[in-house]
């Protein structure tokens, strides 16, 4: 499915950590101060997976872009294509997402088939009617994109749904707004 993006442990060997290891707050400090993926997995991996902290620290590590222990983080990059946006890579601005995009959102959000989510996840497309108000509405509900809360949502997010739906209300107004998604 082109919306699984999950965070892998990774195989390589784990890097020395950054301020200790084990916290959010720890890792939070590591990559303000610009650790690399390698360095930010060594934190994570002290992190408890059955602790609340967890699926916030997943969402960190992916609002850098870091996916894998050798990935490269683009959150620079990112944030250089929109740096006014609440969003990475993404120019816009928040808005108050319409009751029927909310309800899609949130009817895609709570499942967790992938198979059953797909028709979901395009029917918010069209129910949020433009880029700001499908990104503000991806916000508040990270798990229409399968992710977490704390996730930012970025331009990968806008990619992966136009690269299938580019004729959707949403891709209509980022490609007639110039935003690099659609194949």
């Amino acid at each position: 499915m082109i919306f699984s993006l999950l965070v892998a442990a990774g195989c390589s060997a784990q890097a020395p950590a950054v301020r200790g290891a084990g916290s959010l707050d720890d890792l939070r400090a590591a990559i303000d101060d610009g650790a690399d993926c390698a360095q930010l997995f060594a934190i994570f991996d002290g992190i408890d997976e059955q602790g609340a902290e967890f699926s916030t620290a997943q969402g960190e590590l992916i609002n850098v872009g870091c996916y894998t222990r050798t990935s490269e983080r683009n959150d620079a990059e990112l944030s250089s294509l929109a740096p006014d946006s609440p969003w990475l890579g993404v120019p816009g601005r928040e808005v108050t997402p319409s009751s029927d995009c909310t309800s899609a959102s949130v009817a895609a959000a709570n499942e967790s088939d992938a198979e059953r989510a797909e028709p979901l996840i395009a029917a918010t497309l069209d129910a949020c009617v433009s880029v700001d108000e499908w990104m503000s509405a991806l916000a508040l509900h990270p798990g229409v994109m399968g992710m977490s809360e704390g996730y930012n949502p970025q331009l990968l997010d806008l990619q992966s749904v136009c690269y299938s739906y580019v004729e959707s209300a949403v891709c209509q107004d980022a490609l007639a707004r110039d935003i690099a998604v659609g194949p």
